[in-house]
């Protein structure tokens, strides 16, 4: 990791004293010496012959300075770091432990290593590859898989991000997003190693505190998603010397509607950068221009530094305007996946196409001067008696409504047409009735929907299957609304079957 050391020293060497990382809620620091002194430490713990190079090191996310201090003192001692997601359960971390394999976990204080062996050997023993970290795929589009990336992708997706925000020393981010994410690792703590700003970290989104911690600590930028976008859109806006400070809050990890994006620059003064990436490129792909003036409502903005084309379903290139898969090239981009298997040995399959392409699963098209549009996650298109719907195109129209908090549309089946697509909404709190609410969204889609894109029912819930980042996952709502059909077939069945024996 000899980049990663020499950004360390080099900002030791030169600042030893500034802040590189803060805490919003409590005001907690590291500095640069901090940083420097714990990556020594890891260095030490790397001579050891019980824990070689590139041993599988496990990160529970927990106190996000200590997160960042062994994040970047892992990575500087060649290991290969494994950030886990600290909600899950003790059965669920044990899972993943296995799947990922482990052999050193830090746990929640990250204060105490825990060694893992198997069978008296090491976990990683036999892996297929070692790479600096190693993520795990959401899983909302299928089985998770290990997504390996190399110190220099990171480093480079970090370098790309500087470039085009025009981040430097004066910058201070502002990232509440969860540390096991790509996004809050790239975007936020190499960012900052790269541009040598600063950083304040927060465990979690406090949409009440959030101003209040901005107003403090006087963030340059923030980090942000388009659920956190949403609630901040809905709280009291920021005194106006916070928001004029802010030159930008950086949207990403899942879609912005339109509505989100106009509803919170009105009430807070502060513009959204919308952007666009995924673990496979580590992190951003596209983003809007730096000037406000230059970005286009809709879009993610252009290519950064990446190759990236929208496919047919021959693999050819498509014209502007036309629809088409997002097809990622380039050394940035992962070339392999990993299997994620506790039974099975390790082994690794291409990422990529014959061609060289990356297909990202998603949905867009460019216009003339090359901006990106997304549409939607191709296996989240609903077939309707063979017309196609996106679901982000109801779920915007659903938004406009202000009694709207978040809206998902999904595809559900039809003996006749396959299917038809059925929309849940959460309210806001003021909302009122909810049966004038539905009635107002059935007459809202009738106006502006053609017959086939209007959903079949509108429910209002209580609540909607969410990511880490806010994300609303279809597939999960997809998942629970098969087993409810079935277990009401089911019931339906028995019932038939009762009547008939009663006969």
């Amino acid at each position: 990791m000899a980049a990663i050391n020499r950004l360390l020293a080099a900002h030791a060497s030169e600042r030893p004293e500034a802040t590189a990382f803060r805490v919003g809620k409590d005001g907690r620091t590291l500095s640069w010496r901090d940083l420097a002194c714990n990556a020594e430490h890891w260095r030490e713990l790397a001579s050891w012959p019980t824990l070689p190079p590139r041993s599988r090191i496990g990160l529970v996310t927990g106190d996000p300075l200590a997160f960042a201090a062994n994040y970047l003192g892992a990575l500087a001692a060649g290991m290969t770091v494994v950030p886990l997601d600290g909600r899950m359960t003790e059965t669920e971390l044990a899972e993943a432990v296995a799947r990922m394999r482990v052999d050193v976990l830090l746990c929640e204080d990250m204060t105490t290593p825990v060694s893992v062996t198997v069978h008296g050997r090491r976990p990683s023993t036999e892996v297929a590859m070692r790479p600096a970290v190693l993520l795990a795929s959401s899983g909302t589009t299928g089985t998770p898989k290990g997504i390996p990336l190399s110190e220099w992708q990171l480093l480079h997706a970090a370098t790309r991000v500087v470039r085009h925000h025009r981040l430097g020393r004066h910058d201070r981010g502002y990232s509440p997003l969860p540390l096991f994410h790509v996004n809050a690792q790239v975007m936020g703590l190499l960012t900052t190693l790269v541009s040598g700003g600063s950083l304040i970290l927060d465990a979690r989104f406090d949409a009440r505190e959030y101003w209040s911690r901005a107003a403090e600590w006087s963030p340059t930028w923030i980090n942000t998603v388009p659920a956190m976008l949403a609630s901040l859109a809905g709280l009291p806006a920021p005194p106006e010397r916070v928001a004029r400070r802010i030159r930008f809050a950086r949207s990403a990890s899942a879609p912005l509607p339109k509505e989100t994006a106009r509803l919170f620059t009105a009430h807070t003064g502060v513009s959204i950068l919308e952007t666009y990436g995924m673990t496979e490129a580590a992190g951003q792909i596209t983003a809007n221009p730096l000037d406000p003036a230059e970005r286009r409502a809709g879009s993610v903005g252009l290519p950064v530094g990446i190759g990236m084309a929208v496919l047919d379903a021959d693999g050819h290139p498509v014209e502007p305007g036309r629809e088409g898969m997002v097809a990622l090239l380039g050394s940035q981009v992962v070339h392999r996946y990993l299997t994620l298997s506790a039974e099975r040995p390790e082994d690794a399959r291409p990422a990529r196409n014959a061609a060289g392409w990356l297909l990202t699963g998603d949905l867009g098209r460019r216009d003339q001067d090359g901006f990106v549009y997304l549409t939607g996650r191709a296996d989240d298109v609903i077939n309707r008696g063979g017309e196609k719907i996106h679901p982000e195109e109801v779920e915007d129209l659903l938004l406009t409504d202000h009694r709207v908090r978040a809206a998902a549309v999904v595809g559900v089946p039809h003996d006749r047409l396959g299917e038809t697509p059925v929309a849940f909404v959460l309210a806001h709190a003021e909302a009122g009735d909810t049966t004038g609410l539905v009635a107002s969204l059935r007459e809202l889609c009738d106006h502006r929907l053609a017959r086939y894109k209007r959903p079949t029912t509108i429910e209002v819930t209580t609540e909607l299957p969410t990511g880490p980042t806010g994300k609303v996952l279809r597939r999960a709502l997809r998942a629970e609304l098969a087993a409810e059909s079935a277990a009401k077939s089911a019931a339906k069945l028995a019932e038939k079957l009762a009547t008939s024996g009663a006969r």
